[in-house]
């Protein structure tokens, strides 16, 4: 009987742990595709314009002139030269740009034409594709 306990135990704690893993892993999972749903209008504007470099332009013109908003209307983004400018929208509240800088370094953490992404004096980020 207590080898019959035993055995009926060792597999109890052995679904436990194994439910706590799959939670664990599920949550993890979830949160990733909530940052990237946050941010998954910036990233395909940045893209865009990081994408476009080399390929159609070497750089963007000095004045700014195909700055656009993302498609959630959060962000405005302003390729100038090789530089892309990405400003928070003043209705966005919810979104630091230390939170923003993260999302953008890890998206392009592999990205060759991406050197730096850093935080402006002025409040803007910005990110560097220059060679």
């Amino acid at each position: 009987m207590t080898k019959k306990i035993r055995t009926n135990l060792f597999i109890l704690i052995s679904l436990l742990v194994s439910c706590i893993s799959v939670v664990s892993m599920t949550s993890c999972s979830k949160d990733d595709d909530d940052y990237d749903n946050n941010y998954a209008a910036l990233f395909a504007k940045t893209d865009y314009f990081i994408d476009m470099l080399d390929k159609v332009y070497e750089r963007y013109d000095a004045f700014g002139s195909k700055s656009t908003e993302t498609s959630d209307g959060k962000f405005t983004v302003t390729p100038i030269g090789r530089l892309i400018i990405v400003k928070k929208n003043s209705y966005a509240t919810d979104i630091t740009y230390t939170d923003v800088k993260a999302a953008l370094e890890k998206h392009y953490r592999s990205n060759r034409k991406v050197n730096e992404i850093y935080i402006n004096t002025g409040g803007t980020i910005t990110i560097d594709c220059r060679s």
